[in-house]
């Protein structure tokens, strides 16, 4: 009879020689059969491998198991999970050696693969050759890459270019990889998750137009910045997803640098193609598409009226929705900072001065106002009066000169 053993395996095992936080604990289970593991209480939950729960901690423990290939995308392997399958067999499966370290009840570690030895030296590297298997592993990598700021050993990079010739990243659900997308956005260097995923190709998969922003050279370092600035503020996500956005759009300082009106309008409809087709969330997709619509009339906010600004914070939807409305100016503030140096850190502040005026502007007795369309319009001039009363001296303000961008 085998003898039963309990590891812990994963991301727990790897957090834990980081001094990281421990998120969620996962265990393999070699020696024992699903009866068994029935037997003793474990819940079953696995619908295409044995996975349970624990009957008191509900932590998840699987059985040992190996895989093959017969099919594409994520979900295209068949499992094999018996008593006889080993440790080992089990972690020479996993993506990276990072993630194929166990350890013991006793704390022993168990380190087949030398991840040990990668997490020292901060390397992203495969186990096998199996890796170009699974072509969720390739947003892995690079999520890997933001999150704990590793770099990639260059023989995985190969193999990552591999799977994006492969044509498999096609067989990949939009959901899967946006979530890991999401994921890498929340890490701290979310720059060299981009990069990475433009450098092996999988961006180019994901939406060509991604990659319009990225062309130029300076464009592209000040995209990253932006990028790793709003992690460093930790902006919300939906911040970062806009900021993400700025992909789309080819000729991004010189765009920015324009300082008349009309200036050059985003291409907003490439925006909208590549949100629908990375499956973003409503909130994401009408904080990008405001972030883009808006920029340059929120950096330009001095050379507008107090009508204009007015209607700029409607369509803003600012005093409906004040949360977004601040998470569009937190986006549109980082890219003033990285692009233009600050230089219209004054006219942000105007506009969300401008819409704690109208929020605080009382309209008084419209009973006698006869239909919907004349309270909107009288209410819309009384916001507009509000300002001229808030800031009487506001014309007299010398235009913003734009600064050339960072290099």
């Amino acid at each position: 009879m085998n003898k039963v053993s309990y590891y812990l395996v994963g991301g727990a095992v790897r957090d834990e020689l980081l001094g990281l936080p421990i998120k969620d604990k996962d265990f393999v289970v070699v020696g024992q059969t699903v009866e068994q593991m029935i037997a003793d209480g474990y819940l079953p939950v696995g619908r295409d491998f044995p996975v349970f729960l624990h009957p008191r901690t509900k932590e998840e423990y699987a059985l040992a198991r190996t895989e093959r290939k017969t099919g594409q995308g994520h979900q295209g392997f068949t499992f094999h999970a018996n008593a006889a399958v080993t440790l080992e067999e089990d972690l020479k499966r996993r993506d990276l050696t990072i993630n194929a370290i166990a350890k013991t009840s006793e704390g022993e570690l168990i380190d087949p693969f030398n991840g040990i030895l990668d997490l020292e030296n901060k390397l992203l590297r495969h186990v096998s050759e199996a890796f170009v298997e699974d072509p969720l592993r390739v947003f892995r990598v690079c999520r890997f890459n933001s999150t704990l700021n590793f770099d990639i050993h260059p023989d995985t990079q190969n193999l990552m270019k591999q799977v994006v010739n492969s044509g498999e990243i096609k067989h990949l659900s939009q959901e899967r990889i946006w979530n890991e997308i999401i994921s890498g956005l929340k890490g701290g260097n979310p720059s060299k998750m981009i990069d990475s995923l433009r450098t092996c190709g999988a961006l180019r998969e994901m939406s060509d137009m991604l990659l319009l922003g990225a062309e130029d050279i300076k464009d592209r370092k000040l995209i990253y910045r932006a990028l790793d600035l709003a992690s460093k503020n930790q902006l919300a996500i939906e911040s970062r997803v806009a900021i993400l956005c700025l992909l789309t759009e080819k000729n991004l300082t010189k765009v920015l640098r324009v300082n008349t009106q009309p200036a050059p309008n985003f291409h907003v409809s490439r925006l909208k193609a590549v949100l629908s087709k990375l499956k973003a969330t409503k909130t994401q997709y009408q904080v990008s598409l405001h972030f883009l619509t808006h920029l340059q009339s929120v950096l330009n906010a001095y050379k507008m009226s107090n009508e204009q600004l007015v209607d700029l914070i409607i369509n803003l939807d600012g005093l409906r929705n004040p949360i977004r409305f601040r998470h569009i100016l937190e986006s549109i503030a980082i890219v003033d900072e990285v692009f233009t140096n600050g230089a219209h850190s004054a006219q942000l502040i105007l506009v969300k001065d401008s819409l704690k005026v109208l929020k605080s502007t009382k309209h008084g007795d419209l009973k006698l106002t006869k239909d919907r369309e004349s309270i909107r319009e009288v209410i819309r001039h009384q916001r507009i009066a509000a300002l001229d009363h808030a800031f009487p001296s506001r014309a007299q303000f010398d235009e913003t000169v734009v600064s050339e961008p960072n290099e």
